[in-house]
């Protein structure tokens, strides 16, 4: 599969430091092999939204299926994720 990001999330990641980024580029390339890896959690109330924990970020993605695309469309910390 496919991964694309929205605007705000290259922007956000370019700000992170060396150790974080690497860690969620890791989980980002092993997302293309499996878009719903053991850990992944469905978000209540949203279709087709899925949640990954990374240390103290969350990535929250959408997998769309038709074009064979995985939407990572928004990174932050816990605290403001959600939001």
């Amino acid at each position: 599969m496919k991964v694309e990001f929205a605007t705000k999330v290259l922007k956000f990641l370019s700000k992170l430091e060396n150790g974080s980024k690497e860690r969620i580029f890791k989980r980002i390339k092993e997302l293309q092999n499996d878009p719903f890896p053991y850990d992944v959690k469905k978000l209540k109330g949203e279709r087709d939204v899925y949640r990954i924990r990374i240390g103290d970020f969350r990535m929250l993605y959408r997998v769309i299926q038709e074009d064979d695309v995985i939407l990572v469309f928004r990174v932050d910390k816990r605290s403001r994720v959600y939001r």
